[in-house]
């Protein structure tokens, strides 16, 4: 992923590159300044000039992962009062940004067992960006539920279970890869069967009587 974007010299652009491919591969524990420091072909001291500490580096690189991440995902969720029409395309675009996004997977899994300092703030400003004083998803399922579009639903776990339905085949993705033989977590084929089993099955269960 390109993180260059933000930064405005050669240096810090190639130095937040380097970072990125190596935190995205060995996560904060495993990441070494010195690596990083080869890898953008500048001397260590020169990495601490810009950035002090692997700490701040690392949430400089993190920040700018999830920001693009979100982005992606909130931009191709379409304007529509139409809750199904928003179930489906919420589910489509989830699934494909975290099926093209492994590395980042991982990340998101590392930074919640360190304890998701970085994550409840920067997802809040994210939705505050954009006027929502809550998640996005929260809203469209209370204005759904308002409009009598769907079952009355207690709406933070009906978030909860849609989230988990989606994300949980790429956080098990080794597992399951392994023990369910010939399964492909990321191939176009798993992909568009486990988008309509997840939206049938939720659409099953919340649909207006």
């Amino acid at each position: 992923m390109d993180t260059s974007a933000a930064y405005s010299t050669e240096t810090e652009r190639r130095i937040l590159q380097a970072a990125t491919d190596i935190f995205l591969l060995k996560g904060r524990d495993g990441a070494r300044m010195q690596e990083i420091a080869d890898k953008a072909g500048i001397n260590k001291a020169m990495l601490h000039y810009y950035f002090r500490s692997k700490d701040k580096l690392y949430e400089q690189v993190f920040i700018v992962q999830l920001e693009q991440f979100f982005t992606g995902l909130l931009d191709a969720i379409p304007e529509t009062d139409d809750v199904h029409a928003f179930l489906e395309h919420f589910i489509d675009s989830y699934m494909d940004s975290m099926a093209a996004n492994e590395g980042l997977v991982r990340f998101i899994i590392w930074e919640i067992q360190s304890g998701a300092h970085l994550m409840p703030a920067f997802i809040q400003t994210m939705f505050s960006k954009r006027g929502y004083r809550k998640p996005l998803f929260l809203v469209k399922i209370e204005q759904a539920i308002d409009k009598g579009q769907m079952r009355n639903v207690e709406p933070v776990n009906f978030v909860i279970s849609l989230i988990g339905l989606c994300a949980y085949p790429f956080i098990a993705r080794p597992v399951l890869e392994k023990v369910l033989g010939g399964l492909s977590i990321s191939s176009a084929e798993f992909l568009a069967q486990r988008k309509t089993e997840i939206l049938q099955l939720i659409w099953n269960g919340i649909r207006p009587e």
